[in-house]
């Protein structure tokens, strides 16, 4: 058990590994819904308090019941509905996702989820009452959860960065994945609610890339919000006074010699190196050092 801790924190504390964070995020989010709706149904007393909970963070599509939960459009990116849901998103996550991170970053994974399930969510607010409006015989559900919306969008800005890349399957087949995502997306609309959903996320996946591509990011208020967090959350140590010494040319001659050969020979911890590849996620490879990009190398072939 110490182990599996050790390797969640691992993956909350290094900047690279966004796509395993919204992962464990969701699941933990699943168990957490389940244990606490299991312990209150117990009782006759608290049975409302546990049948109220997915209309305060499940998103309502009429209009009254937005507006008495309108956090809902924030939550409801995090509830999955059952545990064939939350494998599929997870799985579709973690292909899509690490790719995604390999390409543009981390921290732009996390907004494309973000942002992906919050468009999509007013997508399908503003599509199920203009379908109310018309009479049309569409079943739509009133209340809905938006992971699958998220994970179109990972999806979708995956295929809109590299449309032909191609994953192998069972040892014998290539599928590009704009084939693999286009064909999810259609089938989800044999349900009217997963469908205009997705479309919505995907849409979105497919838009974020396009305005990236123009030098527009619209995920800058969202990593606003993730650097305001971050301030918060890491405390600087306090800065110590040191004293000059003074030192003789020969002996800053010897010594910087020294530290010459000391740092051809210095091999970096798995620390220093999860530092370093962070960065790259972040800002590419080009932001390391020249120092960096050494150590780096002597890590690779140690």
């Amino acid at each position: 058990m110490g182990s599996i801790g050790d390797d969640i924190r691992q993956a909350f504390s290094r900047g690279n590994s966004s796509s395993i964070q919204l992962i464990l995020v969701n699941l933990f989010v699943f168990i957490g819904l389940f244990l606490v709706k299991l312990t209150l149904s117990v009782s006759a007393e608290t049975k409302p308090i546990a049948d109220g909970m997915n209309e305060n963070l499940c998103l309502s599509a009429d209009v009254p019941g937005f507006l008495l939960h309108p956090w809902a459009l924030l939550t409801y990116g995090f509830i999955n509905s059952s545990i064939l849901q939350l494998l599929f998103n997870s799985i579709a996550l973690y292909w899509f996702g690490l790719l995604v991170q390999d390409f543009i970053g981390s921290r732009k994974l996390i907004n494309i989820y973000f942002l992906g399930y919050i468009f999509a969510g007013v997508f399908y607010l503003v599509s199920y009452n203009l379908i109310n409006m018309t009479n049309a015989t569409v079943s739509m559900s009133s209340l809905v959860t938006g992971s699958n919306a998220a994970v179109y969008a990972v999806m979708f800005a995956t295929v809109t960065l590299i449309p032909d890349y191609e994953f192998y399957f069972f040892r014998r087949f290539y599928i590009k994945i704009k084939y693999i995502a286009l064909a999810f997306l259609v089938f989800s609309f044999f349900n009217p609610t997963s469908g205009i959903l997705n479309l919505g996320g995907a849409g979105l996946g497919y838009l974020y890339i396009k305005m990236l591509r123009l030098g527009i990011d619209l995920g800058s208020p969202i990593e606003a919000v993730q650097d305001w967090i971050g301030s918060i959350s890491t405390r600087k140590p306090p800065k110590r006074a040191y004293k000059s010494k003074k030192f003789s040319h020969s002996t800053v001659g010897k010594q910087g010699n020294y530290n010459v050969k000391q740092e051809e020979s210095y091999i970096p911890d798995q620390e220093e190196v999860d530092a370093l590849l962070d960065k790259i996620s972040v800002s590419g490879y080009e932001s390391l050092t020249k120092k960096e990009k050494e150590r780096l190398f002597r890590a690779s072939n140690s």
